[in-house]
């Protein structure tokens, strides 16, 4: 049987690094339509830290998803409204939705959106056209969004009420409708209806590309001293340092938070041109991170090129070293002793709450917390810094009009047509040409 998502949670990654509400939200969910008699073990509903594994392309799996669920539930907020991928997620859904009302004449409810946090100006109509309130979720939840409820109060009358009505309808809706399904759904051509509409505060947003580089090992062969294999997959850029396979690639964490931060990113792998590719980069005015496996940084692959990174100054560009915290094989001090050595001159400036561009032993709840952080830190410091690029040479620009021609009063018309004022049309130069 094809698979068909129970529902689609749709969330920001901003909410939520490491105060797990969203989880929670969807654990609540998850027994609260079971207490309503709907079976989802068949179709089990999709959480993207769940449900995309190690060594998936996550950009497909997503797409795949959003076209085969029943239901979507959003959690709306100024990080929502200004994230492009939940907006794809919104539109590509919302397509569906008109593709079976053209089918069937019939609006399905199967949009359902749920104010996380509170809007900082009115709610987008793309949104408010879908019923996000009803008298029974409260003022408190207008007022605190669900998050909010969740932070005060999260087994309280409030949530418990807003939580009921949302999984009433998607039991409604997953139970009796089927949506025309969008297979090979790409969502790289999708575009977020959006754009432009939520303000995140002052200077909060960001703009630019950052490059990030990858330093891990894979399964044949393991890093030296290395036993689990479950960490890795054929390629670098499969590493799974947090709880594999239920967490997904931090490659792909990593994109979705600097996603999230407004910016676009690559991904490359830490190769013995590491140095020169962090000076192009900055020459290009883009900011650079390097996600590192502490095992892998112990082999010569990777400790030449690190050892020469910490050599150098490369102001714009943090280090990330992951580690998951029931990780047996990890607590060893001869692990972090041996990354000191590599990281000999940037090892004293470890986890500075001031200067968070050098971040090691981060555990999976912190991860997204301060990698967005050094984003943004390494973006301010670039814009600091960044080289104007002088336009090519070119022919002077033309005189602007009024400012080297003596002013003329206009003459008198005694044309009872022409307002009060007006100059007749004259011909000038450019005309003649």
């Amino acid at each position: 049987m094809e698979r068909e998502p129970y529902f689609f949670l749709s969330y920001a990654r901003r909410d939520d690094r490491g105060s797990a509400f969203v989880r929670r939200f969807y654990d609540d969910l998850l027994a609260e339509l079971g207490r309503l008699g709907a079976d989802c073990s068949g179709q089990q509903p999709f959480l993207d830290i769940e449900r995309i594994g190690l060594g998936m392309d996550w950009e497909s799996a997503l797409g795949s998803e959003i076209g085969h669920c029943r239901a979507l539930v959003a959690l709306c907020s100024p990080a929502y409204v200004n994230s492009p991928y939940c907006g794809k997620e919104w539109a590509a859904f919302e397509s569906r939705l008109l593709r079976y009302r053209e089918q069937t004449d019939i609006e399905v409810p199967a949009l359902i959106p749920v104010l996380w946090v509170p809007l900082h100006n009115a709610m987008p109509p793309e949104i408010s056209k879908y019923q996000y309130f009803e008298p029974p979720m409260g003022q408190e939840y207008l007022e605190q969004g669900l998050m909010g409820l969740l932070r005060s109060a999260p087994g309280g009358r409030a949530y418990r009420a807003v939580l009921e009505l949302v999984a009433k309808r998607v039991h409604h809706v997953a139970d009796l409708f089927r949506l025309p399904r969008a297979h090979g759904l790409d969502l790289g051509t999708v575009r977020s209806p959006f754009e432009g509409r939520e303000p995140t505060g002052p200077g909060r947003r960001t703009t630019g590309h950052v490059r990030v580089f990858i330093a891990a090992g894979v399964t044949d062969p393991l890093p030296t001293g290395r036993q689990r294999h479950e960490y890795y997959g054929p390629s670098p850029l499969d590493w799974t340092p947090y709880h594999p396979p239920i967490h997904p690639t931090v490659a792909y964490r990593a994109q979705r938070v600097i996603i999230d931060e407004g910016c676009t990113s690559s991904l490359e792998v830490v190769d013995r041109g590491l140095g020169e590719k962090l000076d192009e980069a900055m020459h290009n005015n883009q900011t650079s991170v390097l996600l590192v496996d502490a095992w892998a940084a112990r082999d010569s692959q990777y400790r030449a090129p690190l050892s020469d990174y910490d050599r150098q100054n490369h102001p714009v560009t943090g280090v990330l070293v992951p580690c998951h915290e029931t990780d047996e094989e990890s607590v060893d001090e001869k692990l972090w002793t041996d990354l000191q050595q590599v990281f000999r001159r940037n090892w004293m400036r470890r986890n500075d709450p001031y200067d968070p561009l050098f971040q090691v032993q981060v555990e999976r709840q912190r991860f997204e917390s301060r990698l967005a952080r050094m984003v943004v830190v390494a973006q301010n410091r670039l814009m600091e810094q960044a080289v104007p690029r002088r336009l090519p040479a070119g022919p002077s620009a033309p005189p602007m009009p009024g400012l080297n021609v003596p002013y003329t009063p206009p003459p008198s018309s005694d044309d009872p047509t022409e307002p009060p004022g007006r100059t007749p049309p004259q011909k000038d130069q450019d005309d003649e040409l």
